[in-house]
């Protein structure tokens, strides 16, 4: 299998499962269906890149579960930090906020989300990826290269169009004040 179908099909299904993930979570907590994600698609990329940096960095550097609990943590950690970062000084907007948490960070962070998020960084690389590898192997084997392009088409038009429709929105909310 090509490394960039199995990257981006991995990418994929863990930007997927994150999204369910989150908006199910969010929903069952506000009572009501809550659409989570910067982009159109039911997707978030933050997700995918956080597990790739796992399997792909991290991963392959542990030696006991314990490690990788550890590193895992840091690194998903640090992603987190980053990336709420970058849509703050770029967006002026917070997609999440941790101020309420203790051990927080400037509310970008907090220690007891990085635990679970350690936590469910191991039962990934045990259990999830297993069964990822089959999925990515049996998509790659019956369409080829197509679904990851169709993949980097999709999520490319919808990056486009949703920072188009912030960057809008930004100077909408700038001329108005």
């Amino acid at each position: 299998m090509h490394i960039a179908a199995e990257v981006i099909l991995l990418f994929f299904i863990y930007s997927v499962i994150g999204w369910l993930w989150e908006s199910v979570y969010c929903s069952v907590n506000a009572g009501h269906f809550v659409y989570r994600g910067f982009l159109k698609g039911p997707y978030c990329p933050v997700y995918g890149f956080g597990v790739l940096l796992v399997l792909y960095i991290v991963e392959p550097l542990h030696e006991t579960t314990l490690d990788l609990f550890i590193f895992s943590t840091i690194a998903v950690t640090a992603l987190e930090y980053f990336t709420a970062l970058l849509l703050e000084r770029v967006f002026k907007v917070s997609l999440w906020n941790y101020d309420n948490m203790p051990l927080n960070i400037q509310g970008r962070v907090a220690v007891p989300v990085s635990v679970f998020w350690g936590f469910c960084c191991v039962i990934i690389v045990n259990y999830v990826q297993p069964k990822a590898e089959l999925l990515v192997s049996w998509l790659y084997v019956n369409f080829g290269i197509w679904i990851p392009l169709l993949i980097i088409v999709l999520m490319a038009a919808d990056t486009v169009y949703s920072v188009t429709k912030m960057l809008a929105f930004k100077r909408l909310m700038v001329r108005l004040s």
